[in-house]
């Protein structure tokens, strides 16, 4: 028997209740899905029964009529509020026309989950599943040309989600846990499933577990990628549909990437031999997604075997980036810093650009940075460096800066852990760094200092045989002195 709406309020554990009148509610419903767009009769099929916590319906009562319109004139089943949730208080326009047109709208429990009507609607209509795997095939394959163009990947995995009412991923094959194109990470229980999977199959497959929902794992033209769809009935078909419009998709807009990361490192040139006036230089950047007051010059030392252009891309790091021999300069967002810190093994970064005449300087800073990268400290920040050469702290504001700077870590530390590591290191270097001085005068073992030590040096990341550093860390002591932090 088909299920119909009279079928769902029927039924007393989903706490459905009317809020229209009692028409219409012999609709038949073939499929459940779930929308907070503010024109969900785009994405649907006739007889679908529309879900929503309310937050895409219209407050004022002109834009609720055209919601509630455009639902009745795609011939769905009707729509299901989620009470308490996001709707607005006022839906009186909108029951107002659905009842004129007999169309049911009705609200659920708060604490009745979509997917439990999903699942119902699903039992009831799974021997129709054909049927609605080509009418999902269909609508895809309408909508395939609009999709194409979508701007950025986050919005096309939403917008299919919303299309299709069921959960997919894109997956780095390389690293199936890393979150791509700045979406939301794939779900733990999904990558838990995904870890001893082998991603070199060039086939659709499907990953299976007991009392969970089939994983298909689709491979996808575009290298490196793989699409994830959780779906117990979806067809091969669909799934290939998909497969080719996300290749398409993801080639076109590596094409395109790769020519603006060219076309960014010609400006990027340019900028930096004064071939350009600041007025065209910001006219410019916006083109490349940059804003100066949040982004910071770069430099770095690539690896050999990485293909940065391919990284950059998969991560959605925008940017001007100029390839040289030996370096890559870079002009980015601040947000993308530690994403990029783990792509290069070194790398100096400048303060925050703020204004265009100030990317030279954020040149240089980048430069100074970069001269003091090490493989013990492969990312140097030019602000960190402010203290490297300090004589003792002339003011309180000073000393709290020095102190916090060098040994605000240790100190918190101690504090929380009851660990004495500020008084261990004050104690070692007044001893000229004595190994066996300070262990009696601490009255510890030797090998407990030596722990300590390594401690402290992970913690301040300074390193006690380099006399910059301890000079760095014995002016901090004294900060902390003055400030009455540490007992002198």
């Amino acid at each position: 028997m088909q299920l119909t709406i009279r079928n769902l309020i029927n039924m007393p554990a989903l706490k459905i209740k009317l809020l229209s009148e009692d028409k219409g509610i012999d609709k038949k419903i073939v499929w459940a899905h779930t929308s907070e767009l503010e024109n969900p009769s785009e994405w649907v099929q006739p007889n679908y029964l529309i879900m929503t916590t309310g937050l895409g319906i219209p407050k004022t009562a002109e834009k609720q009529k055209d919601y509630i319109q455009r639902i009745i004139d795609a011939d769905l089943s009707g729509l299901m509020i989620s009470d308490n949730m996001s709707a607005p208080e006022d839906l009186s326009t909108l029951i107002d026309v659905a009842n004129a047109h007999k169309f049911p709208v009705l609200f659920i429990d708060y604490h009745t989950p979509f997917i439990e009507i999903a699942r119902i609607v699903h039992e009831a209509n799974k021997d129709k599943k054909d049927l609605i795997n080509h009418q999902l095939s269909k609508v895809l394959y309408e909508n395939t040309q609009e999709l194409i163009k979508e701007h950025n990947v986050k919005d096309l995995m939403e917008r299919i989600h919303n299309l299709l009412n069921m959960p997919l991923y894109l997956i780095n094959i390389d690293s199936p846990t890393e979150a791509l194109f700045n979406c939301i990470p794939t779900p733990a229980d999904i990558q838990s499933r995904l870890l001893d999977f082998d991603f070199k199959a060039t086939e659709i497959q499907k990953i299976y577990q007991k009392s969970s929902v089939t994983l298909h794992a689709v491979p996808l033209k575009a290298q490196g990628f793989t699409l994830i769809v959780a779906d117990n009935n979806i067809s091969l078909d669909l799934l290939q549909n998909l497969a080719l419009l996300f290749s398409l998709y993801l080639e076109s807009k590596k094409d395109h990437f790769y020519q603006r990361i060219t076309q960014s490192g010609e400006f990027l040139d340019d900028i930096l031999n004064e071939n350009v006036s600041e007025s065209y230089i910001d006219k410019k950047l916006p083109s490349f997604h940059i804003k100066t007051n949040s982004s910071c010059m770069l430099i770095a030392k690539p690896h050999k075997n990485i293909n940065y252009k391919k990284f950059l891309f998969k991560f959605g790091i925008n940017g001007l980036v100029l390839f040289k021999q030996d370096r890559v300069v870079l002009m980015a967002d601040k947000a993308h810093l530690t994403k990029l810190i783990q792509l290069f093994p070194m790398i100096g970064i400048s303060d925050v650009i703020k204004k265009t005449h100030r990317i030279h300087d954020a040149f240089q800073e980048a430069s100074l940075a970069f001269k003091n990268c090490s493989k013990e400290f492969p990312a140097q920040y030019y602000a960190e460096q402010n203290y490297s050469k300090q004589t003792l702290p002339k003011s309180i504001e000073e000393a709290q800066k020095i102190f916090e700077f060098n040994l605000g870590m240790l100190y918190a530390n101690d504090l929380n852990k009851n660990t004495r590591y500020i008084h261990t290191l004050k104690a070692f270097l007044e001893n000229d760094r004595a190994w066996e001085k300070t262990s009696k005068i601490l009255h510890i073992h030797k090998q407990t200092l030596v722990y300590r030590i390594q401690k402290i040096q992970e913690m301040t990341q300074r390193q006690l045989n380099s006399t910059a550093d301890i000079v760095e860390l014995w002016i901090a002591l004294k900060a902390g002195e003055i400030l009455g932090i540490i007992e002198e």
